[in-house]
């Protein structure tokens, strides 16, 4: 089963709802299976970020970190049998840009997409993240009542849902594939390199005496 996803820029992944279970009025037709064919497969459109300076300017916080604990998935309306979401912590590594409250340690992140039983959803576009991870995130507030916040961690949401989430592997940037080409020609540099340039970039846009 597939299913297509709208989200927009600036609610990142929220607002993003399932018009799954819907009643029939022919019940011969009805499928008493939650899950046809084990859950769906999602494709995300979200207007697309055209540069590195525009994440930066859209971005409330801008950190590099490393996921140290992915939760077990749950359901954002438990009615809704595929909308499933993935929570993850991020410890701090190093803040580049907006502020945290002292003594944050880590944030939350939460993606749609994990297994409730008896239900997959996969979003082909935004892999949940995995223990061990290194990236640099460009984030807003996630600040949604439902579900709510359980971690004890200031919640968060990757901006744009793909282009705020840079993955760092073996030393090197690499974007998601549907992020614009502005952001990919970063792809594969050094991540020390990368992180001396977005901060020449922020120090550019944003005075010190304002962060």
């Amino acid at each position: 089963m597939k299913r297509r996803t709208i989200t927009l820029l600036f609610t990142a992944l929220f607002g993003v709802t399932g018009g799954y279970g819907q009643t029939a009025r022919n019940t011969r037709n009805v499928s008493l299976d939650p899950c046809p064919g084990g859950g769906a497969t999602d494709t995300l459109d979200s207007i697309s970020v055209p540069s590195l300076e525009t994440l930066v300017q859209v971005s409330e916080l801008v950190m590099r970190g490393t996921v140290v604990n992915v939760l077990p998935a749950t359901r954002i309306d438990p009615n809704d049998w595929l909308g499933i979401e993935t929570t993850s912590l991020i410890s701090v590594n190093e803040v580049l840009f907006g502020k945290l409250a002292p003594g944050t340690t880590t944030i939350s992140m939460s993606q749609l997409g994990g297994r409730v039983e008896p239900c997959t959803r996969l979003v082909a576009d935004d892999p949940v993240v995995k223990f061990g991870e290194v990236y640099v995130l460009f984030l807003l507030s996630d600040t949604r009542s439902v579900p709510p916040n359980t971690t004890g961690s200031p919640r968060y949401a990757p901006m744009g849902v793909w282009s705020g989430k840079l993955k760092i592997t073996d030393g090197k940037i690499q974007f998601l594939p549907r992020a614009s080409a502005a952001l990919h020609k970063y792809d594969n540099t050094d991540a020390t390199a990368f992180i001396a340039t977005l901060k020449s970039i922020i120090d550019s846009l944003v005075p010190k005496k304002t962060r």
